[in-house]
């Protein structure tokens, strides 16, 4: 019983911080609200520059300073009946479409949140068109990239001989007009041959609306910040759905068929 309790304690805390993610139309922007926390596809991280390796940031032991940025995995799609149990939460239940791997599917996140651009007019429905026929056209993909051996060497543990080989996994970064940037990771597949483009947005500190207020600070319980689009970075949302397009063949496919759901909506 005291296990049952625990476990939904953490389920109830998971479903508040997804509850933080937040985002409105207000005054023609769109206003992300976001956690201040580390929590599951939110990890606050600490780099030198911008292309370098991000370490763990523990919001709640360190300061927020300029080196901090977002890392955000980022999603497009939720299965339905992810949805209907409560696991997963969308504004857009009012369509479904057939995803590459055969399961029906909302509009979620980034989904959701390119819809709200358009209808609060910061995309205009004749980007989507663009953005569809770009990606329609494309027939290169991440996942295509090979596993590189780069270095082989001896080496000695505790005395055992070993044979040592360095792996290149690489990682692309494009840049965005706000100083945020998205970020495809390269990975090995866990339990396949083969790699898979893990996709993140990244936003440093000094991007957010209110970084003042955790300026030199430790984030406490209930601290959020506040990422701001508008007609100035709306690239940021249409380049975004260009790398999810970019990442596999099946990405595409479901790109597609969101692009295509949300006009239906729009």
């Amino acid at each position: 019983m005291e296990t049952l309790k625990i476990f939904f304690v953490i389920l109830l805390f998971s479903f508040s911080s997804f509850a933080q993610q937040n985002y409105n139309c207000v005054n023609g922007t769109i206003e992300l609200t976001l956690p201040a926390a580390n929590d599951g596809k939110f990890r606050f991280k600490i780099r030198e520059k911008d292309t370098a390796f991000g370490k763990t940031f523990a919001t709640r032991q360190k300061f927020f300073n300029e080196k901090v940025y977002l890392e955000w995995q980022v999603g497009y799609d939720a299965m339905v009946e992810d949805v209907k149990s409560g696991k997963k939460q969308t504004k857009l239940t009012q369509a479904t479409f057939i995803g590459s791997n055969g399961n029906e599917k909302y509009l979620y996140e980034f989904s959701e949140i390119l819809y709200e651009s358009v209808k609060c007019g910061i995309i205009s429905p004749k980007d989507l068109d663009k953005l569809q026929s770009e990606i329609t056209a494309y027939n290169k993909f991440f996942d295509e990239k090979e596993i590189l051996m780069e270095t082989f060497s001896s080496v000695l543990f505790n005395g055992t001989p070993f044979k040592e080989t360095a792996i290149k996994l690489p990682t692309l970064f494009m840049p965005q007009s706000d100083n945020t940037q998205i970020e495809i990771s390269i990975q090995k597949q866990q339990y396949a041959t083969g790699v898979q483009p893990m996709i993140y947005f990244d936003i440093p500190f000094k991007s957010f609306a209110n970084w003042k207020d955790l300026d030199g600070k430790k984030s406490v319980k209930g601290n959020t910040l506040k990422y701001v689009i508008k007609k100035d970075n709306a690239e940021v949302m249409t380049n975004m759905f260009k790398v999810f397009g970019m990442a596999s063949a099946r990405h595409k496919f479901d790109v597609e068929q969101i692009l295509k759901t949300l006009k239906k909506l729009i």
